[in-house]
């Protein structure tokens, strides 16, 4: 075996190109969701590896809920601490934890996205209701 692979388990091995690929991926894909890349780290043998990230403009307003779903999340091979001071994430997750690292984001993004959704038609439903009051406050005036 030699020194820079991974052991997944007793029959996998993952050299250290092969994880770093992996990091990149898990960024790759965290990037297509609207968020920017702080950092990346592979792991060292047995080790986490991580991937730091912020979120893009699209999703600032939703960092407090990020944070909530991501202390909602507990894994023994994957976590997301969160980083108040700079407002970013920290994604650490070990190799065999790929699937179910990606399974999480798209769940995190996938409520985020309706999350979003959401906000958009409450303000078209708020902005309707505030013209019907303006509209209404104008006729109850030329009625007096």
């Amino acid at each position: 075996m030699e020194h820079n692979a991974t052991s997944l388990n007793s029959e996998v091995y993952l050299n250290r190109e092969e994880v770093e690929r992996e990091v990149l991926s898990a960024g790759e894909a965290l990037e297509r969701q609207g968020v920017r890349l702080v950092g990346r780290q592979a792991a060292e043998r047995g080790d986490f590896s991580e991937v730091t990230f912020e979120l893009s403009e699209r999703f600032q307003s939703l960092y407090g809920i990020l944070r909530g779903l991501c202390d909602l999340y507990r894994s023994p091979v994957a976590h997301i601490r969160s980083n108040h001071t700079y407002r970013n994430f920290t994604l650490r997750f070990k190799a065999e934890a790929r699937q179910e690292v990606r399974s999480f984001l798209e769940l995190i993004f996938s409520v985020l996205e309706r999350e979003m959704h959401f906000k958009k038609i409450l303000h078209k439903v708020i902005s309707i209701q505030r013209k019907h009051e303006q509209e209404n406050e104008l006729l109850y005036k030329q009625l007096f």
